[in-house]
């Protein structure tokens, strides 16, 4: 006879609710669900039902929240949570992704069209599976971060739905616009035609731009960045305004130059885009995974270059790349080359 049975060998709904609490119970350590466990003691109060909302609780708790109401849980003035350690879980597409100086991480996540929320742990290897476009599933706690109040990421609670998510249009704006970003907080923005102050990134984690006007605003971009020298020319940025303690700042997600229609427009007359995305993989890879190939390679723009010009198969599969020797100008590779590589930002400015 089991030995939670009653008289008759049936084992009891008392006893089936005293396991369910004790299981569940045992499981979770949410504040809210301790005096649930009240309902082992004696079985009183109605402890089947009990059981069935303690379960109820547990479903509750691992339903994603909206990303909106997570915000409303943060104080943006005091940069502090409303209700410091409430566990929550949240679904959102990873916009960037930032490594500090100090090898702590953020990651901005958001759903599409909404401001994001910033996820942070206590080393960069935490959060190894929110790189941008990946569309996750999180938890963590209400705590105040390296760079203000969001979610502390639980240990093991990623997971990763999907890959190479878009996450909406960004919004152009001006280099005045850090001023005063609260309008557009945790938005994905395009900040669009500057120049870098500095001709290379430092350790600092911080990098200056200006606008024509000689307007500066200041980007945090990741470790990774370090001793690199700037994207040339006039750059458009996208990232997310974030408000830490310095003020207004941009992380950055991506260095794209203002010529690059004009590029896509070369690359399109010259069917490359038959076979090739900037983003996506199509018969052949996208152009950021090339770029990620190559992003530190000192030879890389060469060996694109070389590649065009010889086509072949075997580097990203089995499909050969046409010819390009005889079709495309010497000069007009050379440019397409330099665009495609411009996208190794995404993957350095995530690390």
């Amino acid at each position: 006879m089991h030995p939670w049975a009653g008289n008759s060998g049936a084992v009891s709904r008392t006893a089936l609710a005293a396991a369910i609490c004790h299981i569940v119970g045992a499981s979770i350590r949410l504040p809210r669900l301790r005096p649930m466990k009240r309902c082992i003691p004696g079985m009183r109060g109605g402890p089947f039902w009990a059981a069935i909302l303690l379960a109820g609780h547990l479903l509750q708790a691992q339903t994603p929240t909206p990303i909106s109401e997570v915000l409303a849980l943060l104080d943006s003035e005091s940069g502090k949570p409303k209700e410091p350690g409430r566990e929550l879980t949240i679904r959102g597409v990873v916009g960037a992704r930032l490594v500090l100086p100090d090898s702590r991480a953020i990651a901005l996540v958001l759903q599409a069209g909404e401001p994001a929320v910033q996820v942070f742990a206590a080393s960069a290897a935490t959060l190894a599976d929110l790189m941008p476009r990946n569309e996750v599933t999180l938890s963590g706690k209400l705590a105040v971060g390296p760079l203000g109040a969001g979610l502390e990421l639980k240990p093991g609670s990623i997971s990763v739905n999907a890959t190479n998510k878009p996450f909406g249009a960004s919004e152009p704006r001006g280099a005045d616009f850090l001023k005063d970003a609260s309008s557009l907080a945790g938005r994905y923005v395009q900040l669009t035609n500057v120049t870098f102050v500095d001709a290379k990134l430092d350790a600092s984690g911080l990098a200056r731009v200006k606008s024509p006007e000689g307007v500066e605003a200041m980007l945090r971009v990741g470790k990774a960045s370090a001793g690199r020298e700037v994207p040339p020319g006039a750059q458009d940025v996208f990232g997310m305004p974030l408000k830490t303690p310095e003020g207004w700042q941009l992380v950055a997600a991506r260095f794209l130059t203002v010529e690059r229609k004009e590029l896509m427009a070369l690359a399109t007359k010259h069917t490359c885009i038959t076979c090739h995305n900037p983003d996506m993989k199509l018969i052949g890879p996208a152009y950021r995974d090339v770029a990620a190939k190559y992003r530190d390679d000192p030879e890389a723009t060469a060996k694109v270059v070389a590649q065009m010009r010889t086509g072949g198969s075997g580097k990203w599969g089995p499909i050969p790349m046409l010819a390009f020797e005889g079709k495309v100008p010497p000069n007009e590779m050379q440019r397409l080359a330099s665009w495609i590589l411009g996208y190794r930002w995404d993957s350095v400015l995530a690390d």
